[in-house]
């Protein structure tokens, strides 16, 4: 059994000025102007660019007592400050070869500068359908679900879990529905856990409240995360593959 740590990927560019070689003799009106315009338009280019946009893939595996039942893909698009993540749930469960629920959710959450900005989802909860839109107004948010709006006096988060920002909340919203959940979070500390067959180094986090999870974080990304069922079942999401940037 091998031992490995997640590591999250980045991309850089560096950018330089090109050295002007030192003449012997004064140079002439044209050639200190044709060094003058090189230089400045190097300098103009180094200080505009802009390093390009960086996606990293997570890949999940849903599991309800060990029998996969779904998966979720977490795609980051990292661009300057401001960030975007796109997140696609699917979830079938089959009893005797017949489609007994199902579970459809899309959804694309935008932060800025290392806060929250936006959230936008649809949800296909077993026939249930909920369309949810959230916004960061100031100090306060816009939250509307299947056309009912309601203004939170406070910055409220959806309960994504796709970094590791939950862990000072006290109030999430629910990423299907639209409630607005009363939670606290325990750090429980760091534990060594199988994740197919590879061992990983994690942080243990407990939610408690509305919302009812525990999380385990690698390198601030979430590695997995559990929850008991209404029927007790333990359900399970596994990080597949780690991440790739492109």
């Amino acid at each position: 059994m091998r031992r490995v740590i997640l590591l999250p990927l980045s991309s850089c560019m560096l950018f330089g000025l090109p050295a002007l070689a030192q003449e012997p003799a004064a140079p002439s009106h044209a050639a200190a102007s044709s060094h003058a315009a090189h230089a400045g338009h190097a300098g103009a280019t180094s200080s505009h660019a802009v390093a390009a946009p960086t996606t990293t893939e997570h890949v999940f595996d849903i599991t309800r007592e060990g029998n996969k039942i779904g998966t979720d893909t977490v795609e980051i698009t990292k661009a300057g400050d401001a960030t975007t993540i796109q997140s696609t749930t699917h979830i079938e469960v089959t009893v005797a070869f017949i489609k007994a629920y199902s579970f459809d959710h899309v959804a694309t959450e935008k932060w800025a500068k290392g806060h929250f900005v936006s959230y936008k989802a649809h949800t296909n909860d077993n026939g249930k359908k909920y369309d949810l839109f959230a916004k960061v107004s100031g100090e306060k948010t816009d939250l509307t679900v299947n056309g009912d709006k309601t203004e939170l006096p406070q910055i409220v988060m959806p309960a994504s879990l796709w970094n590791k920002d939950f862990i000072t909340a006290t109030q999430l919203i629910d990423t299907d529905k639209g409630k607005v959940m009363s939670v606290a979070v325990q750090d429980v500390g760091d534990e060594s856990i199988d994740i197919g067959g590879t061992q990983v180094q994690a942080h243990h986090y407990k939610i408690t409240g509305d919302f009812e999870r525990d999380v385990w974080v690698a390198n601030g990304v979430p590695v997995r995360i559990s929850l008991h069922g209404s029927d007790h079942s333990l359900i399970v999401s596994d990080m597949r593959q780690q991440a790739s940037a492109q």
